[in-house]
């Protein structure tokens, strides 16, 4: 009995010491999150960066977990050793950056620790900052924050994790307008979650908000020429290349009415391709609107995206024939939409044409824009919008630029002659008596040589004013090459559809009696198998270029 006695109690006393060890240890973890909150509620309204100095960040690399595809996004723009900001998650494009990062580094400098809510880690995906980070993230992860890092020039980085929206202020009988809206957030190495005030629309990873979009810079009210070529590039069964010209057609831009005129406008035979002239009738004239649209959306052509060109891609888009005839570059080339020329080799060099036609772009200024519409892009997976390559060189077009219209100099032998001028014993000279018409004041030699100094000066301001414009178009066109030379480009097929216009798109009825139907314009069918293709009819004066010759090979 007593040995019965004695193993109640020790079990008793076991059970006792178990229960004691879990309330002990519960204590325990409660003592030891309620003094990590302590220490924690110490740091509010403190700097959440101490030390870091807005003027010296360098670099902003932005981290997000996109869950569709449970993948890790990251964009980043730095200074490079130039100075210039450039994006190198796109391949260092350059980026207008410095406004942005002068707004992205001042809100991290400024940033406070408002409340601390939570210093548990189980705690992270409730406030959606858990880090996206590939080696600790799991498929399926939920709460997933986006981390943003700022790198000052001495290496130093600071992080921080942005989580869910935290609105404080809405316990009951609290007014609305009291409500205030904050972010979760945490550092990379620490539990610790607290709120932040912060503008996140200042941290974009769209990389449009990033760069200049508008990709030409030019003013749609300096256009006074446009030149259109519409072909189409594809590959015959043998894999050549081969052309279907299906329009050109150039319009001016009427300086005194400020009208859209046609200069010249011709369609190809889609079986023969045969060229014919377009002649307009009286029922028919230029829809000025659809210029209209061409013209601002060249003013406003905005890029998707950018690629870097590849080696073989010089940036006047000219090639050599040996070149080309390599298997590799062409199919780089072809890949692309661009496709060797041999009818346009001047010293071993031929030009590219692409596949889908091309832009020339007259301005007054001086420059001309050729814009070439490659292939489709089948890399990006972009599945909400089609996107086409786009190439861009510029060229210097100094007949653009009205040659001043000089005064010519007086005839100095008209001067009258002065009191002790000519012989004194000579008889007048009866002249008919000067009308109104005809009057002319009469100068004397010292009143001609200075109106002569005066209208030299005026001439050799104006010459001065004509090459100083030449001069600035020469080096704007030098610039935009510059700008051009190591890019191509991504643009939605709405802005293709814009600026590649056919012939009938410049066309409309002046009466809807005609219907939409426009006579002597073929349906344009897809590529046929056209063995070679006649030369186009002589196109009006430069700068109308000429329509593109066959592709041979």
């Amino acid at each position: 009995m007593n040995n019965i006695i004695q193993t109640c109690i020790f079990t008793a006393l076991a059970v006792g010491s178990v229960v004691a060890a879990v309330l002990t240890s519960d204590i325990g973890e409660t003592d030891s999150q309620q003094n990590r909150r302590s220490i924690a509620k110490q740091d509010e309204g403190k700097p959440v960066f101490e030390g870091f100095t807005a003027q010296r960040a360098v670099e902003l690399k932005i981290t997000t977990y996109d869950d569709p595809t449970a993948r890790i996004k990251s964009f980043s723009v730095k200074r490079d050793a130039t100075g210039q900001w450039v994006i190198p998650s796109h391949n260092n494009y350059p980026a207008d950056a410095a406004e942005q990062m002068a707004s992205a580094a001042a809100a991290f400098s400024t940033l406070e620790v408002k409340e601390v809510i939570d210093v548990d880690s189980s705690a992270h995906e409730d406030y959606h900052v858990v880090e996206p980070n590939t080696e600790t993230l799991d498929v399926g992860t939920d709460g997933v924050g986006t981390l943003i890092t700022v790198t000052d020039e001495e290496g130093i980085s600071y992080s921080l994790i942005i989580g869910a929206k935290v609105i404080k202020g809405v316990d009951a009988g609290i007014d609305p307008r009291m409500q205030q809206s904050y972010y979760a957030a945490r550092r990379p190495e620490s539990d610790i979650v607290f709120t932040v005030d912060l503008n996140m629309n200042i941290f974009e990873t769209d990389f449009p908000k990033w760069i200049d979009t508008n990709l030409l810079g030019l003013n749609g009210l300096d256009i006074r020429q446009l030149a259109i070529q519409d072909y189409i590039i594809g590959l015959n069964p043998e894999g050549s290349p081969i052309m279907l010209r299906r329009s050109n057609s150039s319009l001016v831009l009427d300086e005194v009415d400020l009208i859209w005129k046609l200069d010249n406008m011709v369609q190809y035979d889609q079986n023969t391709q045969e060229p014919f002239t377009i002649e307009l009738t009286e029922n028919e004239e230029i829809d000025l609107d659809r210029i209209n649209i061409l013209q601002s959306a060249l003013e406003n052509l905005t890029i998707e995206g950018v690629m870097r060109k590849p080696a073989v891609l010089r940036p006047d888009l000219k090639i050599t024939p040996q070149a080309i005839a390599d298997e590799k570059t062409s199919e780089t080339l072809t890949r692309l939409g661009l496709f060797g020329d041999p009818n346009t080799t001047i010293d071993n060099m031929m030009d590219l044409k692409s596949a889908n036609g091309e832009i020339h772009i007259s301005l007054q200024t001086g420059i001309k824009y050729i814009l070439r519409f490659g292939e489709v892009d089948s890399t990006s997976g972009a599945t909400d919008s089609v996107q086409r390559y786009l190439f861009v060189t510029t060229a210097f077009q100094p007949n653009m630029i009205p040659v001043p219209e000089y005064t010519s100099l007086p005839n100095m032998s008209s001067a009258s002659p002065g009191p002790e001028d000519g012989c004194q014993n000579q008889e007048p000279v009866t002249q008919a008596e000067p009308t109104k018409e005809t009057e002319q004041p009469e100068l004397t030699p010292e009143q001609l040589a200075e109106l002569k100094e005066t209208i030299e000066r005026d001439n050799a301001r104006l010459k001065q004013e004509y090459e100083l414009k030449l001069a600035e178009a020469q080096n704007s066109v030098r610039l935009l090459n510059s700008r051009f030379a190591d890019w191509f480009y991504l643009i939605s097929e709405k802005t293709f559809n814009k600026i590649h216009l056919a012939n009938n798109d410049l066309i409309k009825a002046k009466s809807s009696e005609l219907g939409d139907n426009l006579p002597g314009l073929p349906s344009l069918p897809g590529l046929p198998d056209v063995p070679s293709l006649p030369e186009s009819p002589e196109k009006s004066p430069e700068p109308m270029p000429a329509p593109p010759a066959p592709i041979d090979e």
